[in-house]
């Protein structure tokens, strides 16, 4: 190999070790960017034929993503995803066209859908307007929607109400005969003990139900029995008590329920002015409704009257307030009437090759031949991670070791520019003979 072939070997050497720093100059760019995976640059000789034992130079072999992990931050929105592990958000272009990203910093677009800061929306096994989660990869918008357009949880009648309390088993049967007013309600002292529920109509209104226990029997050896009068007043502006009687909760001497053993249904109806407490007269007049109520576990105990527990279901119309996501990946709407409904299940792709994606820009990556089909996966299964809400996944560059990088480059450049400027020295010699 002569003088010339230096020259063309140290020029070879000063453009690879300019785009290994150009690396290294992208790598310390995105420093801050959300789920940034570096690069390196790998190197190969070259040799100008199989018997040529100087060689020509060097070559780029690969400018290799690095899929280290990065460190998670906290923030402050519900979803910001972050990736603790191997694999990647799907997301879907206005093309539908299938991208790949560490970068999980997601909120809702004009339309509810959970999409990317360049719009791109994320892929998941979305919920149906039931709140079923499917079993196909699709967009994820926030259902339902009410008829502006607005995410809202439709109100939810009262069906069960679960009470369990303890009767005075030393009370005294009433003297006073049980009497309904329909101006002011039970008779005083024609019962033993009372207790207050709020139920919830269709429409989403609360109605207060009393429930007036009253003591009826007591046979020594035997068992005492109870009537629960469930009484409610379907039109607060009129003289309209309505009463349903449960006749005969029996008690055992020994103080427990022995009957009923199954939840008495009560059929409610509502008159047209008691809405949610006050005199305010509904669109409709709110539909009759049956209210499964168990005394289960209820006891008579020689101690004072008290509820221990009660558990009322339904509620009102609440709108979207924020989101919570579980460790099996399974994300939740979190509405202001205090429920929650399942929005979709986060879905992750794993390459068994992932160095061989494609970078496409934007924090996005392509699949590959080279990089094999993706594996769909739900967090915590198939070894493709975990998923935690209220972080980010931040740049994997750590700034020291590139700067180490720089300075080997660095001194490989300037080494490779003696080299060319010697061999310049030794030709102009030769010339000069």
């Amino acid at each position: 190999m002569g003088l010339v072939s230096a020259i063309y070997t140290s020029v070879n050497g000063l453009n690879v070790t300019g785009t290994g720093l150009s690396v290294i100059g992208n790598n310390i760019a995105n420093t801050n960017t959300v789920g940034f995976k570096g690069s390196r640059t790998l190197f190969n000789d070259v040799l100008t034929s199989a018997l040529d034992e100087v060689g020509n130079g060097v070559s780029i072999n690969e400018i290799q993503t690095q899929f280290t992990q990065g460190p998670l931050e906290p923030t402050d929105n519900p979803l910001d995803f972050a990736i603790d592990g191997s694999g990647f958000f799907i997301v879907k272009d206005a093309n539908n066209a299938e991208y790949y990203t560490r970068a999980g910093n997601f909120s809702l677009d004009k339309d509810y859908f959970i999409a990317n800061p360049n719009g791109l929306k994320l892929q998941a096994y979305p919920a149906d307007s039931s709140g079923n989660i499917t079993q196909t990869l699709g967009d994820i918008q926030i259902q339902p929607l009410n008829a502006e357009g607005v995410p809202v949880m439709n109100a939810q009648a009262t069906s069960t109400a679960t009470i369990q309390l303890n009767l005075n088993a030393s009370d005294d049967i009433p003297t006073t005969a049980w009497s309904l007013s329909p101006l002011n309600g039970p008779a005083s002292g024609s019962y033993n003990y009372s207790n207050t529920m709020m139920v919830y109509d269709s429409s989403g209104g609360t109605h207060p139900v009393e429930i007036f226990f009253r003591k009826t029997s007591s046979t020594p050896n035997v068992g005492t029995t109870w009537d629960a009068h469930v009484v409610w007043n379907s039109m607060r502006t009129s003289n309209n008590y309505q009463e349903q009687i449960i006749s005969n909760l029996t008690f055992d001497t020994s103080g427990a329920l022995t009957s009923p053993t199954v939840p008495t249904s009560v059929n409610l109806t509502w008159g047209a002015d008691d809405w949610d407490g006050d005199l305010v007269t509904p669109p409709t007049t709110p539909a009759a409704q049956a209210v499964a109520i168990d005394f289960n576990d209820s006891t008579q105990y020689a101690s004072p009257h008290s509820t221990v527990f009660q558990s009322i279901d339904g509620y009102p119309e609440g709108g979207l307030v924020g989101f919570r996501l579980a460790q099996d990946g399974m994300l939740y709407g979190k509405y202001s009437n205090g429920q929650e409904r399942s929005v979709a299940r986060l879905v992750l792709a794993k390459f068994n090759a992932p160095t061989e994606l494609n970078k496409i820009g934007k924090n996005l990556f392509a699949e590959s031949s080279a990089s094999g089909q993706r594996i769909e996966a739900t967090p915590n299964t198939k070894g493709a991670g975990k998923v935690f809400a209220n972080s980010l996944e931040a740049s994997n560059i750590d700034m020291a070791e590139e700067f180490v990088k720089m300075i080997t480059i660095q001194r490989a450049f300037q080494a490779n520019s003696v080299v060319m400027s010697t061999t310049d020295e030794m030709l102009t010699k030769l010339v000069n003979i």
